[in-house]
């Protein structure tokens, strides 16, 4: 039998080409039943020689993929080590001024949306008194919890849920006004100070808040000095609201 299929090709192509079976195996000189048993061994070898390229294969493509993420790892550090350390910290540092601008940016916004609902909450918190609980979160954990919120009507949402939470911010709005009015009466430049206190105030805070052109008129100046007091103004009042010269609330 081991002569026999040393010439399976033969007979294979044989095959291919239409001879039936009792052909063949004359050719062969073999029993038809012998082609048969010998053609069926050489599919299932074929097939297991397809599987096990197929699964070589595999392999290599994944060691291929290995060595590329190491040359592109390799890459990688060379071009950190060509960069140096001076970019990469000029890196950190851009990155670091992108992060501060944004959370800068992010208080101001918060400041401008708790002014503008100033009467809206201290509303609240007066018509809910009874209804107020004791609680450990101070004003600043409120303000901080504002930071990663982009929803304005969530945030003002998040600060009524309870009486006591808004009394809490309103109160610490209130303080932080009074610490901005002394301080710009105690300012060097007092008359420019109280004028641009006065503007915030008329704006967000009065009893009957006005325009700024309204603004204007009062103060005897143009719009375009009313809109600069604010802008510094609300600045001034962010410090205070969310922590001295702006730090990140704790």
């Amino acid at each position: 039998m081991d002569g026999q299929r040393t010439d399976i090709k033969k007979i294979i192509a044989l095959k291919k080409a239409g001879w039936e079976l009792e052909r063949i195996a004359y050719e062969m000189h073999m029993e038809a039943g012998e082609i048969e048993d010998e053609i069926a061994k050489y599919m299932e070898r074929s097939m297991k020689k397809k599987k096990q390229e197929e699964k070589e294969g595999e392999e290599e493509g994944r060691k291929s993929m290995i060595l590329l993420s190491e040359r592109q790892m390799k890459e990688i550090y060379e071009r950190a080590a060509t960069i140096g350390a001076k970019e990469a910290l000029k890196f950190f540092e851009a990155e670091r001024k992108k992060e501060y601008k944004g959370r800068a940016d992010k208080r101001l916004g918060n400041t401008k949306l708790l002014l503008r609902n100033y009467h809206m909450l201290k509303d609240h918190a007066e018509k809910s008194v009874f209804g107020r609980t004791q609680m450990e979160e101070s004003a600043l954990d409120i303000l901080e919890s504002m930071m990663s919120m982009y929803d304005n009507e969530v945030i003002i949402e998040s600060i009524k849920r309870s009486a006591t939470r808004t009394a809490v911010i309103v109160s610490h709005i209130e303080t932080m006004l009074g610490l901005y009015e002394a301080y710009c009466d105690k300012s060097r430049s007092r008359e420019i100070e109280r004028r641009r206190y006065e503007a915030l105030w008329d704006m967000y805070i009065a009893a009957s808040t006005m325009s700024p052109k309204e603004i204007a008129d009062k103060q005897h100046v143009s719009k375009d000095t009313v809109y600069a007091d604010l802008r510094i103004a609300i600045e001034k009042i962010t410090a205070l609201i969310f922590g001295v010269d702006g730090l990140t609330v704790r």
